[in-house]
């Protein structure tokens, strides 16, 4: 049992209140006549033994919900992926990456990127790889910006220089050695973990024609570096802009993003209406072609009825993000946010389920918010190890018919 959890009695109490009341904080019901597709950064998911079994319980009826679900933080470790599939049954597909994030055998943080899927909704198709910056693109950047770049190997020198001394005054005293100094890059090179992508089919009725998606996972960087941050951000969304542009080409011509993009608004100095107008003036001019596609961010807008969507467990950032580039005009476009959750219970809708007002609720009787600090604190330290520290963020799709 990690120490990290919250006791039986309180696990029984937060299974209780999810069971039966889920929906009230965001978590979707399945229905017949739509499907719902979501993006879940589950922290380190990788050894089964590091989550408690009422942690596992919990996860399993959160990804029961889903047709399909983009998780983010898989570990080279696949014994927590598979746990999770087997609970949630033979109905459920897999599909996960090889590892990112590293170079093999070398430390730091691999991960792979997983998604499960709703067989009798989601059809898997054949396409399967990652999104990554060639290397003749990567060679012209470091040869256009080669001065910037000199600098930085310069600063970086002079950093490892004062590291290596600290370092030896850390041991000679006994202390353990700092942490070693990042190389701090001037320009966007390539991603730091490579987006996954798989092709789906959302299986239509009465000889529907069926949506078609390209299903991207990214869990982008999140790192000191402001900028790198933002670089990766509009990269990927430039990468998948240009890529949407050729219809005619794509194994499938709408691309679905799902994924944690950690995006932090006001510390990276940049506000979620400006990111929502650059993604709109997409629209009126790389895309504005008719045989372009159209990009509608749900998360950038606030909600008809829940109005800011917050991802993260302390309810204050919205890291994780899903994003249609569609050509398929049965999709939802950005207007049609404006009228989520208002046309019928399988009509087109977004949300996030707010796992911390749930506990909330369940242990204390009262909204998240209106906890004392001590009581919030604890909250998030016990979820953010045993569940997560981001929450599961949505969208529902009405299912083709004719």
């Amino acid at each position: 049992m990690p120490a990290n959890t919250f006791s039986p009695t309180q696990w029984r109490k937060i299974m209780d209140l999810a069971r039966t009341s889920a929906e009230s904080y965001g978590l979707p019901k399945r229905r017949n006549k739509s499907v719902v597709l979501g993006t879940f950064n589950i922290r380190k998911l990788g050894s089964v033994k590091k989550r408690s079994p009422m942690a596992w319980a919990f996860l399993q009826l959160i990804a029961g919900r889903f047709d399909l679900l983009a998780i983010q933080e898989v570990m080279d470790d696949l014994e927590g992926i598979r746990h999770l599939h087997e609970l949630l049954g033979p109905k459920y597909g897999l599909v996960v990456s090889d590892v990112t994030g590293t170079f093999p055998g070398d430390r730091g943080n691999t991960e792979r990127l997983a998604m499960v899927f709703h067989w009798p909704r989601i059809a898997r198709t054949e396409l399967a790889s990652d999104i990554s910056y060639d290397r003749s693109r990567v060679v012209n950047t470091l040869f256009e910006y080669h001065h910037d770049f000199q600098q930085s190997w310069e600063q970086h020198e002079f950093d490892l220089e004062v590291w290596e001394a600290k370092k030896e005054m850390n041991r000679q005293q006994g202390k353990r050695a700092p942490a070693s100094p990042v190389i701090t890059l001037p320009r966007f090179l390539t991603f730091i973990r490579q987006p996954h992508c798989v092709s789906f089919r959302i299986q239509g009725k009465n000889g529907a024609e069926p949506h078609e998606l390209l299903v991207v996972n990214a869990h982008l960087l999140y790192g000191q570096n402001k900028d790198e941050r933002r670089w990766e951000f509009d990269a990927l969304i430039e990468w998948l802009t240009l890529r949407a542009k050729k219809s005619k080409r794509m194994y499938h011509r709408n691309i679905l993003l799902l994924g944690d993009c950690n995006l932090e608004f006001e510390s990276i100095g940049i506000k979620r209406e400006e990111i929502d107008a650059r993604l709109k003036k997409l629209n009126r001019t790389v895309l504005k072609s008719k045989r372009a596609a159209k990009v509608n961010f749900p998360l950038l807008t606030p909600h008809p009825q829940q109005g800011e969507l917050k991802t993260n467990l302390r309810q204050d950032e919205t890291y994780d993000q899903i994003a249609l580039f569609s050509h398929d005009k049965r999709l939802p476009d950005a207007e049609a946010n404006r009228q989520a959750g208002k046309n019928g219970v399988n009509g087109y809708d977004y949300g996030v389920f707010q796992i911390t007002e749930l506990i909330a609720q369940a242990l204390h009787g009262k909204p998240f918010g209106e906890l004392k600090s001590v009581q919030r604190k604890l909250i998030i330290k016990k979820a953010q190890f045993d569940i997560s520290d981001h929450m599961p963020a949505w969208i529902r799709l009405p299912i083709p018919a004719e």
